[in-house]
């Protein structure tokens, strides 16, 4: 993460970013290469570092080919599944800063570190753990709703 203003990215590289993505017609997958330029840290361009940006503008604006492996698909997935299963539960909060409901991350990384079998935050389970995580997950949300 970002540790100040100096080491993010720019308004526009990230505005070159989304139209360099948008020429190439691929703007859907953006979460996932930003994923993977973060080493699965963040799925949000904005919380890139200023070099993992610049590496990520070079290869998307010079027509470098797009590759996603399989397992950050597949392991985005299965979190995305358990942040929607946050929604179910009522683990939200507002964020003035986007104007909306999002899952209450600090919630939710408390039970990773106390109840989840692994004990360590979602982002640092690898696809192969993530199966048994969203089943033990989705156990706990059927005892609470």
């Amino acid at each position: 993460m970002p540790v100040n203003e100096y080491d993010s990215p720019t308004k526009h590289m990230i505005r070159c970013f989304h139209a360099a993505l948008a020429k190439r017609g691929i703007m859907d997958m953006k979460p996932l290469l930003v994923s993977e330029a973060s080493g699965g840290r963040t799925e949000h361009c904005t919380e890139l570092t200023l070099d993992e940006m610049q590496q990520l503008l070079r290869s998307v604006s010079h027509g470098t080919p797009v590759q996603v492996s399989i397992d950050v698909e597949a392991g985005n997935r299965m979190r995305r599944r358990i942040l929607s299963l946050c929604y179910t539960i009522g683990w939200t909060q507002y964020s003035p800063a986007q104007q909306r409901t999002v899952v209450d991350m600090q919630r939710l990384e408390s039970w990773m570190l106390n109840y989840s079998y692994a004990h360590k935050p979602l982002r640092n389970y690898t696809a192969e753990e993530l199966p048994r995580l969203v089943s033990q997950f989705e156990s706990m949300t059927k005892t609470l709703v």
